[in-house]
């Protein structure tokens, strides 16, 4: 929206109520957005604390990592690049689904770190008070958001890979079965009776 008010300020003097409520409701918009994503990491996180636990107490060990290490891990900006999906991996090689698993992870990882690159591109030029400068600041914003909801469909990807098993779906075979009323009749031989059956 904000962008299509620049093109249309090109030619016409936009009226600074308009102006105004534009920007002050992709402020808004941001809020809710970072808001969200805080919320995701912190309900993330504390899936992945609990998760590990179990799985390493089903196999008699306690988890080598300490809650403390995988908060840090998970939630300091920046860290979090490196060592969430580290996390992530050894839980994933614990309950023996890294082969089914890593390809989402790495999916997931990458636009993580794309998202993070244009989050900070587009941090860095929002200072500009040119009109092209903000245009441009404008396509790197909604490009950072598109990423980080790539990033967010496939975290929800790796966690259904998780939470899914192959035998959470029971299995349909589809039979035939006559109707009751009918009676079931063998089929007339192909033969006439005076020649012997084809072998």
């Amino acid at each position: 929206m904000r962008y299509a008010l620049l093109l249309v300020n090109r030619s016409v003097l936009l009226h600074p109520f308009i102006a105004g409520a534009v920007t002050w409701i992709g402020v808004a918009l941001s809020a809710l957005v970072l808001f969200a994503v805080v919320a995701s990491f912190v309900l993330l996180t504390n899936w992945l604390i609990a998760r590990r636990a179990a799985a390493y107490a089903a196999g008699g060990v306690e988890d080598p990592r300490s809650t403390w290490e995988l908060r840090a891990g998970c939630l300091v900006p920046f860290l979090n690049l490196v060592w969430a999906p580290v996390f992530v991996l050894e839980l994933a090689r614990v309950e023996h689904r890294t082969a089914r698993l890593r390809g989402a992870v790495v999916a997931w990882w990458c636009a993580w770190v794309v998202g993070y690159a244009l989050l900070v591109w587009a941090f860095a030029t929002s200072f500009t008070r040119d009109p092209q400068g903000i245009a441009d600041n404008t396509v790197t914003t909604i490009l950072a958001y598109l990423v980080g909801l790539a990033a967010l469909v496939l975290a929800f990807r790796v966690f259904q890979g998780f939470e899914s098993n192959p035998v959470d779906r029971p299995a349909r075979r589809w039979v035939m079965v006559p109707d009751e009323g009918e009676s079931v009749s063998s089929p007339a031989p192909v033969e006439t009776e005076q020649r012997e059956p084809a072998a």
